[in-house]
């Protein structure tokens, strides 16, 4: 019997699930993948508490070769909801994007890395963590690459802060 090429899956899980839905299919034998990121927009108040979180919420990939397995428990396995289609084909997620994914981990990590969005002088954003969190504010200057100085409007004024440089969002 001649095997076909695996393919890989997306799958659709329950919300917050999505690493018990994982723990689940590779029990039952199918390769899966669940990429992991550490969210670099994390409050920063709850004591620099690490906040790791599914790169994609209530989705993970499921390598199988759909001709020769089985994948009806799929859609029964504690966590998930359902395997994305189109009409009635399963949608192939093409093997590339994993790849490319999979080269986005840190070395030495399963996390995938990702990097905030760039700001630059004059660029609108909004703070939204710390003692000024929901204020808008202009970006003056870059202090360094964690530090960023912001030109905010109080009382009728301008006023120069510093603050974290994750503590910030572009605007809009």
């Amino acid at each position: 019997m001649k095997h076909g090429k695996p393919n890989w899956f997306a799958v659709v899980t329950k919300p917050r699930q999505e690493r018990i839905a994982h723990e689940n299919l590779q029990r039952q034998g199918f390769q899966c993948f669940l990429p992991m990121a550490e969210n670099p927009y994390q409050r920063r108040s709850r004591e620099h508490a690490r906040i790791i979180e599914p790169l994609f919420p209530r989705y993970l990939f499921l390598s199988a070769i759909a001709e020769f397995q089985n994948l009806a428990p799929v859609r029964s396995t504690r966590g998930v909801i359902t395997m994305v289609r189109f009409g009635t084909k399963l949608a192939i997620v093409p093997e590339f994007i994993i790849m490319a994914l999979k080269n986005l981990m840190a070395p030495g990590s399963d996390l995938i890395r990702i990097q905030p969005v760039k700001i630059e002088e004059g660029d609108e954003v909004r703070i939204f963590d710390g003692p000024l969190a929901g204020i808008g504010a202009i970006v003056h200057k870059r202090n360094s690459e964690d530090r960023v100085q912001l030109l905010l409007e109080m009382l009728g004024r301008p006023i120069s802060v510093e603050v974290d440089a994750l503590m910030i969002q572009r605007a809009g």
